[in-house]
């Protein structure tokens, strides 16, 4: 029977997705990843970054930010901006040229590419000479001259990329016009550099490999000047490294220093700043002021924290473009480690000039690795940090206005609990100083959980309202009272054939023959399964396969069967999320505390809570009792745990309804439990545990879910908000799913499946947002709500100086793009043809001079 469709209840349905959904990938922060090129305009006051992967990206004024991609999949090795205009040019490794615009729309700048081109040389030419080296965007705007690897120039306008082939400067050309016998020793080689006479746009500086410097005038097609190697103290390629190395750091030293971030937990509206206003780091002012800014206020102050390998957390303030550092912890000042952190620092070689003073010091291996940190919970209304490492350490952290000198008291939590025949192969634990430490204002350690074995902390979850603290690994999960300073619960997950739980990180390289030890063993139990059920009646089988098919033909178009998972799989006890809940767990006439844990296993553990009254809770003890338990056919793993009240909303965050920010739940209607595993959403009605519905997420690629979490969505216009559920898979796809009816809304491609990384590290905001890692030091920032956007909103006008009405004319002008302007030499009783030279003519002494100097003022 055919299904006919109600038009006007789809369209109804449609428009109302519109008004709350849209994805768009808004800003990218960070330090750009492997930076291969720079470039600067002055005159437009913007600096550019190539990558190695592409990627070209601008940035200005605070605020005004630009990201452009190359097809091709080549590095960046040069950015040169067109003077006085909107335009810039690139060059790839491919030795393909590109021009990018800053064309305005509506208002606001968007960055544009709007031509390639590559240089094609004669007939059987070797590829060194179409092979470009240098390039030079000259000060006419209409030209581009483009050294090679042969000592060519070629001469090409822009922006149309128009060889001028009468203008092109030849190797042969130029060596007929300089002494024969310096061209009879050695070749002149590559062309290294270009510059244009500052005084003169018409004569250009050219240098190649071998020393020699030609000043070439472009009007009359013959060399006005030449300088042999021995009449300048460095060859040409040393040069143009010392004026590129001076550029880079006095135009980016002030800039994020990246380094590899482990996980970020994005909090929004924060209430911290001002507390934390004695610690908040204090930078020069950004240097480059390009483009104006016209993004709005954000509506909201959004924190992020990010984890890093060495046990720090940094907080930054992400509530618009420009990510801004507040706040740098450090958890190792709480362990005995290897790195000192108070070595001297003021250390030097007397007779040193200049002076060099030892600032600070890099080695990768000097950070104990158990240091990392893996998760973090953050409760913005009360000022309690929960961090947990991957030595098994969870601390426990309190917000402080003023310096403390303090104890860390550590509890031990024994997740095996006794059981014997497991021995822990991997890494110690920490050593806990038992001395006093003097922590500095901002969050400060006072109690430390210590698992045991010393496993990665896989899950953690804070109650600051209950003042608990919930902690998971591979082999079990517990719960520690932080305002007691006592553990309360212990409950060992792990299977007793599960061994490479108890082999830790650093020996996952033996487990890889026990890992192809159990997968030949489950083929040849398939084997003899089928071996055993084997028949010779070939109808038999057809009708089988018949009725396998039909099965699966009934199964939704973008669905799959799921297949269960065997019981014997490795790491099946490892926690994978924890989950408060105050809901009815015992019977429906009273709700309880209650603590949830999900596993990898599929199984769903559900433990009540009786929390003293607060005026009793200090002195009677928090008790718990497992109630509930549940275990998936399919046993996927469960990646995400929510309880829905009466009226199908998810409950609120701790002192979230005390501050006046959420209503409280409803509490007089059923509840259920949301239970999200790698395969499908299920939905249990409390506290009977019965199953009322369910949504298959699998595809027939076999997707599997990675990330899920809550937020909120609503119109431009409507004040009223909706709950969702945000899910992120393993294919890179973002799915948005109603609540309670656990319906798929949208989706959207977000993330390249083979980016491993980036998929594992993405984290959902409350409001529809999301980071990810898209290298090791930077964050893509996108959005899924109509209502809150946070993107660039910016404007790059064109100079007010136009271009000279007679470009071969020449005349006196400012320093073209690309060259910094502290090289600039003003010598007005010198003739024009000694100026280029005595702007190379740089000694060693005053280079080291000029450059302290970029440093320290």
């Amino acid at each position: 029977m055919k299904r006919f469709k109600r038009h006007g209840h789809e369209s109804q349905r449609d428009k109302h997705k519109q008004d709350l959904y849209q994805f768009n990938k808004t800003v990218e922060h960070g330090f750009p990843h492997q930076p291969s090129a720079l470039g600067f305009s002055p005159s437009l006051e913007l600096l550019a970054i190539g990558t190695r992967s592409g990627a070209i990206k601008l940035y200005g004024a605070p605020g005004v930010e630009f990201m452009g991609l190359h097809d091709e999949n080549a590095a960046v090795t040069q950015v040169h901006f067109l003077p006085n205009q909107v335009e810039l040019v690139t060059l790839l490794d491919d030795n393909s040229l590109h021009m990018w615009t800053l064309r305005a729309h509506t208002s606001m700048s968007e960055l544009l590419e709007i031509g390639r081109f590559t240089l094609s040389g004669p007939p059987g030419a070797p590829p060194s000479v179409t092979r470009v080296t240098a390039v030079l965007a000259h000060s006419s705007g209409e030209l581009l001259l483009l050294g090679t690897e042969g000592g060519h120039v070629f001469v090409v306008e822009v922006p149309g990329f128009r060889e001028l082939e009468e203008n092109n400067i030849s190797v042969e050309d130029v060596q007929k016009r300089i002494p024969e016998d310096y061209v009879g020793r050695r070749n002149l080689e590559c062309v290294e550099t270009l510059h244009e006479n500052p005084l003169n746009p018409r004569q250009v500086l050219i240098g190649y490999t071998r020393g020699l410097m030609v000043l070439w005038d472009l009007d009359r097609q013959r060399p006005i000047q030449h300088f042999l190697g021995t009449q300048v103290p460095y060859t040409c390629s040393v040069i143009a490294s010392l004026i590129n190395s001076v550029q880079f750091n006095s135009s980016l030293f002030l800039l994020f220093q990246p380094s590899k971030i482990d996980l970020f937990n994005p909090i929004q509206d924060y209430e911290m700043q001002e507390k934390c206003g004695s610690s908040v780091c204090c930078f020069r002012p950004w240097p480059i002021n390009g483009g104006q800014n016209f993004a709005p206020d954000p509506p909201q102050r959004d924190l992020l924290l990010t984890g890093h390998e060495d046990g720090t957390v940094r907080f930054w303030d992400a509530s618009g473009v420009c990510l801004y550092p507040m706040y740098k912890l450090s958890t190792a000042g709480a362990f005995l480690t290897d790195a000192d952190p108070n070595d001297n620092m003021n250390q030097g070689s007397e007779g040193e000039w200049p002076p060099f003073r030892k600032v600070g010091c890099f080695d990768p291996y000097s950070d104990d690795p158990r240091l990392g940190i893996q998760k973090i919970h953050l409760c913005k209304y009360s000022g309690y940090l929960t961090v947990a490492g991957t030595a098994g350490q969870i601390l426990v952290l309190e917000l402080n206005d003023e310096a403390a000198e303090q104890t860390v008291e550590a509890t031990v939590v024994d997740l095996l609990q006794g059981q014997e025949g497991f021995r822990w192969k991997g890494q110690a634990r920490l050593d806990v100083r038992e001395e006093p430490v003097l922590f500095p204002p901002g969050f400060q350690p006072f109690a430390l959980v210590q698992c045991q074995p010393p496993a990665v902390v896989t899950a953690i979850a804070l109650h600051s309202e209950w003042k608990m603290v919930a902690f998971g690994t591979s082999h079990g999960f517990g719960l520690y009272d932080y305002h007691q300073r006592n553990k309360i619960l212990v409950k060992c997950t792990l299977n007793p054939s599960d061994q490479m739980a108890l082999e830790g990180p650093l020996s996952r390289v033996k487990s890889i023959k026990k890992s192809l030890r159990q997968s030949f063993r489950r083929i040849r139990r398939s084997r003899v399964s089928m071996r055993k059920h084997h028949t010779n009646n070939l109808q038999e089988i057809n009708n089988r396969l018949v009725a396998e098919a039909l099965q699966e033909m009934e199964l939704a178009p973008v669905q799959r069967k799921i297949e269960a998972r065997s019981s014997d799989d490795s790491f099946t006890g490892l926690v994978r999320t924890l989950y408060f809940a105050d809901t009815f767990v015992s019977d429906s006439s009273h709700s309880t505390p209650s603590l949830w844990a999900g596993t990898n296993g599929g199984a769903v553990f559900a433990h009540v809570l009786r929390v003293p009254s607060l005026e009793r809770r200090a002195e009677d003890p928090v008790v718990a009792h497992a109630a509930k338990e549940i275990q998936l056919m399919h046993r996927a793993p469960v990646v995400g745990l929510v309880v829905l009240d009466g009226k199908g909303a998810p409950l609120p965050e701790p002192l979230e309804v005390a501050h006046d920010l959420a209503r409280s739940p409803e509490m007089h209607g059923s509840h259920h439990l949301l239970v999200v595993s790698e395969e499908q959403l299920k939905l249990f009605t409390l506290p009977k545990v019965s199953s009322k519905s369910k949504l298959k997420l699998t595809a027939v690629d076999g997707s599997r879910v990675r990330r899920v979490g809550v937020a909120w969505f609503g119109s431009r216009t409507d004040e009223q908000l909706e709950s969702s559920l945000v899910v992120l898979t393993n294919q890179g796809e973002l799915h948005v799913i109603s609540l309670p009816s656990i319906k798929m809304m949208v989706h959207y491609p977000c993330i390249r499946r083979e980016d491993v990384s980036g998929i594992a590290s993405c984290v959902f905001t409350k409001y529809g947002q999301g980071f990810y890692l898209m290298s090791p030091s930077e964050f893509e920032r996108f959005s899924l709500s109509t209502r809150w956007v946070v993107e660039p909103r910016c404007l790059v006008e064109a100079p007010l100086q136009m271009r000279p009405k007679n470009p071969s004319s020449p005349i006196h002008r400012d320093q073209p793009d690309g060259v910094p302007t502290e090289h600039r030499c003003v010598c007005s009783n010198s003739s024009e043809s000694i100026i280029p030279f005595l702007l190379l003519r740089i000694d060693k002494s005053v280079f080291i001079l000029m450059f302290v100097c970029f440093l320290f003022f």
